[in-house]
Parts: C-alpha cells; structure tokens; sequence
C-alpha cells in the first residue's frame, strides 16, 4: 500500500503512555512518520522523545496551545510534506499493528468518508469505552442499521455516525483542504464536537470502523488546563457554532436565553434566571468572534491551518 500516512500526537506531561504510545507506531504493517507537538511540558517529555525515539519530528511550543491548535500546527506540517493521510492520536493511546493499515484501506474503498474513527477500548482491552457506547446511543447519532447487524452477527467495516471521539481519527488530504483544521476558538474540550459538524456541513460523512480497534488509557488524566470554563459554557460555544445550523443560531439563542431569564425574574426564581441570564450574556461578549467562526468555516478550504 503506497500511501504517505503522517501521525499527530501533542503531547502533555504524559511519559507514563509515550513508549506504548509511540512504540505501538514502530510496529505498524504500514510505515507512518510521526509528529509530535509538545505542549510546553516541563516533565522531561522533550528529551524523552529525543533520546527514545529520535525518528518522530518533535515540534516544542512554548506555551500550552491546547489540542487543536496543537494539532493544527502539525497537520500543517503534513500536509506541506505531500501527506495523503493523517491519523490523529492521543498521547494515552495506541494502536494495533494493522490499525493504520486497515483504516486507510477501509477508506480506499469508501472515499465518501471525510473522517474514520476505529473502536475504542480500554487499556485492558476487555471493553468497549463508555464513551463510545454513549456516542453510539445518544438518539442524534444512533445508527440503527449498526445495531441491527451485530444482534445478527453481519457486521459491515463502515457505518456512518455523526460523533467519533478525537483520540483517533483518520482523516484524508482532501479532508484538510476541505474543512481545514481545529477552530481555533476551543482550547480545550470541544473542539473535535465542532469539527465533527463542519465534515457533515461540507457534506463528508463520518465513519465507524467496528473492525478495527484502537486501545485508549483514558482513565489516567492528566490535570487540565486552567480557564476553559464551565460546561454550560462550552455547550453554548458548540451549539452556537454549529454551522449545521441557520446564520441566525446566535440572536435565537440570545434571545430565548434573555426572555427566560426576564421570566423567571419576574416569577421570583432567582437561580433559574441567573442561569439564564449567564447564557445569555456569556453569548454576547462572545457574539463577535462565534459569528466570524461561522462564517470562516462554511468556506471550503483549509482554515485555520
């Protein structure tokens, strides 16, 4: 198989996963080149990868970038050194050896798919990851015809779902001069709900591979970066740049935070319109920037990169 495959980890304070991690990589019955973008750790991970695995070209940041912009820089990188390939991949996980292999032959076949995702499971690999089956059930992205097929044991290699986590991806070339890169507005936790949409608004599907498996530690966090925000708010930011909805989707929501929260302050329920009001207002200090988002990522191209 004559394909140029690149692989993006950014890494954070994260050793414990680097040699299962990277190692997996030196095993796969594809050859990859791997890029890694630190995010300014302080743990030794820079001189880690230099000593242990001086083939992956190691990009340091100074400052902590978050994981799409991270992830940006280097699919950047790719897609500038003639990738037709980039498989992104958390620093907690790692793949098989036919995992890279099976993806994009998988993909070689159903080129339809802007973006595949491989099953995830647990270090142990003893179960599927509560958070895929989460994915899989919630009523917006439920495939039913997936469902189907494993009761009667005639499981297909892709079905189409509208959410895939963001701990593997494989996306191709055309993926990346199509819908770009990670919005830059998400530091943190996000980011791959947003991307998600902007592939089914350019009109790629998204993909489940059932078959093929990728491991993924994720029950050992490192901290998280500080200042992101609540989850209401990142719930707000996603639902507003949707761009699967109507250019109207920030003044609608404004509006029926801003009425809701008058309601309840005329009722007397001082926590609901605080609440409320809270929404409201966290969407219009950031109006500005949702809406050149929106308007940014309904262009085909690759934004942000």
């Amino acid at each position: 198989m004559s394909v140029k495959l690149f692989v993006v980890i950014v890494t954070y304070k994260g050793q414990q996963w680097y040699d299962r991690c990277f190692g997996s990589l030196r095993e796969s019955t594809i050859p990859v080149q791997t890029i890694v973008v630190d995010n300014a750790s302080n743990d030794g991970t820079v001189e880690y990868i230099r000593e242990h695995y001086p083939e992956i070209h190691l990009i340091e940041s100074k400052e902590n970038l978050g994981f799409g912009r991270a992830n940006n820089i280097a699919m950047r990188y790719a897609m500038d050194h003639g990738c037709d390939y980039v498989f992104l991949l958390n620093q907690d996980a790692w793949v098989e050896k036919d995992t890279l292999e099976n993806l994009v032959d998988i993909h070689q076949r159903h080129l339809e798919y802007g973006l595949l995702g491989p099953v995830q499971v647990n270090a142990e690999k003893t179960k599927v990851l509560n958070g895929v089956v989460k994915f899989l059930v919630n009523p917006d992205n439920v495939n039913l015809r997936l469902f189907s097929d494993l009761m009667m044991g005639t499981v297909d290699e892709v079905y189409s779902v509208a959410e895939i986590n963001a701990a593997a991806w494989l996306l191709p070339r055309t993926t990346l001069e199509t819908v770009g890169g990670f919005d830059p507005l998400y530091l943190h936790y996000g980011e791959d709900w947003n991307y998600l949409s902007r592939v089914l608004y350019h009109r790629l599907k998204v993909g489940l591979t059932p078959h093929v498996m990728v491991v993924h530690d994720c029950k050992d966090r490192v901290e998280q970066p500080k200042g992101y925000g609540m989850a209401f708010d990142k719930w707000l930011l996603q639902r507003a740049t949707d761009i699967q909805y109507p250019d109207t989707q920030v003044d609608d929501m404004m509006r029926h935070y801003r009425r809701t929260a008058v309601v309840k302050l005329l009722t007397f329920h001082k926590a609901t319109f605080k609440e409320n009001w809270d929404a409201y207002r966290y969407l219009r200090e950031h109006k500005d920037s949702i809406e050149q988002s929106r308007q940014q990522n309904k262009k085909k191209g690759a934004n942000w990169l």
